[in-house]
This record gives structure tokens, sequence and C-alpha cells, in this order.
């Protein structure tokens, strides 16, 4: 690929993650499915960067999707941002972990951790805001999240494998 001199893989998550982003916070109302995937997969790139490219621009990526995702779907800021940045503070306390697990170790873990902070979302936005906690969309969420990861998965270590 041409462009693949050019752009590393970190750019090429980065493109994905916008576009994920701008998917998840319009509002397809006929095609609503869009709009749940894109939210899914986003939480899924963001977890994979942080835990195979964490760097210190990270905490300014995170932060601003989490801003954004919270001021465009529940017009206050709250769960995302303090989730994503915890996260991040997370993986930045047991990264030299992360070195000795296998791949399909890794996999189980980013498929946990991304179940743990989509609930824990729908939790503090519940606490906080007073939504509803939908359990039938939180279930969809994670049918989504188990079915789709691995393709994903597969597809993000072929990217990495670009350069």
């Amino acid at each position: 690929m041409l462009l693949s001199r050019y752009l590393s893989s970190f750019t090429y998550y980065n493109l994905i993650l916008f576009l994920l982003f701008s998917l998840s916070v319009s509002s397809f109302e006929s095609l609503s499915i869009i709009n749940l995937f894109s939210y899914v997969f986003l939480h899924f790139v963001i977890i994979y960067i942080g835990l195979y490219y964490y760097r210190r621009t990270l905490y300014t990526i995170y932060f601003l999707y989490g801003l954004g995702i919270d001021i465009l779907l529940i017009n206050q800021i709250g769960p995302h941002l303090f989730i994503f940045m915890t996260l991040l503070f997370f993986f930045h306390l047991t990264k030299k972990y992360f070195n000795y697990l296998s791949p399909q170790k890794i996999y189980f873990l980013i498929l946990f951790i991304l179940l743990l902070t989509i609930l824990f979302e729908m939790v503090l936005t519940n606490l906080l805001f007073d939504y509803n906690f939908n359990l039938d969309q939180f279930l969809k969420i994670s049918f989504i999240s188990i079915i789709s990861s691995y393709p994903i998965f597969i597809i993000f270590s072929k990217i990495d494998n670009l350069q």
C-alpha cells in the first residue's frame, strides 16, 4: 500500500477512531444499529490503542473523545470522560504486565475491559444524570461486542503489520 510508507499504524487507528466517533454521535433514526456498532467499535479502538500504542498524546485523544461523546450524546460532561481517563491511567500502571500475555489472553482482556467499560458508563450515567439503565441495550451491546470483537482483532493485527 502506497500510504503505508507515510502513515503509521497509530495514524490509521486515529482515522478509524474519528470515523467511528462521527458515526456514533450522529443520529440515524432508521439505522440505529449503525450507531450501536460504531459505539462498540469506538470503545474497542480506544481500548486497543491504549494497550498497544500507549503514549502521552493518548491523554489528549481520550480527553477529546470522552468530552465529545459526553456532550454530544448526553449533553453533560461525565461518564465517558471519567471512564476514558481512568482507563488510560490504568493502562499506564499495568502496561508492563501486558507484555507477558499471549495474543489470545490480550483478546479476552480487551473484550472484558470493553464490556466492563460500557457497563460502568451506563451505571454512572444512571447514577449521575438519572438516565434509565437499560439492560436490553446493554445485552445488545454485549452481543455485538462478543460477535464482532474477534474479526476486529484480526483486522487490527493486519493494520499493525502494515509497516
